[in-house]
């Protein structure tokens, strides 16, 4: 019997709530909970229908979806073309190190000069 009563309750307390919209008062070009002078109040209840605001609500988690989905593809495009350009910034280290390596190698062997070139020993 108590749980009875207690789901009663439970179940009875939306309708208690009873939500009543509040006055709204414009003050020129800003909009106020508490009167001001010269300030007019403005209707601010919702107007839309029950099923209105159902296929606003799903019409918000349907673009919030879609945002997601199109964030999670930006993020890994750009992860693809970050190891791309880490990619292509190695080769292009390793080219100019190899570059270096064979223009140490050209400098340091010595040039053979063609016999006719070669100096005359003194005897």
């Amino acid at each position: 019997m108590k749980t009875v009563s207690l789901i009663l309750a439970i179940a009875a307390m939306p309708l208690c709530t009873g939500l009543s919209a509040q006055t709204v008062y414009r003050c020129g070009s800003s909009y106020s909970q508490t009167p001001c002078p010269g300030g007019n109040t403005i209707d601010a209840a919702d107007s839309r229908t029950p099923e209105q605001r159902k296929a606003h609500e799903a019409s918000v988690k349907h673009e919030k979806r879609a945002g997601d989905t199109l964030e999670k593809t930006r993020l890994k495009e750009e992860a693809a073309a970050q190891r791309a350009a880490e990619k292509a910034g190695k080769a292009q280290r390793d080219a100019d190190k190899a570059a270096q390596k064979a223009a140490a190698r050209k400098s340091s062997t010595k040039e053979k000069l063609p016999a006719y070139r070669v100096p005359a020993t003194p005897k």
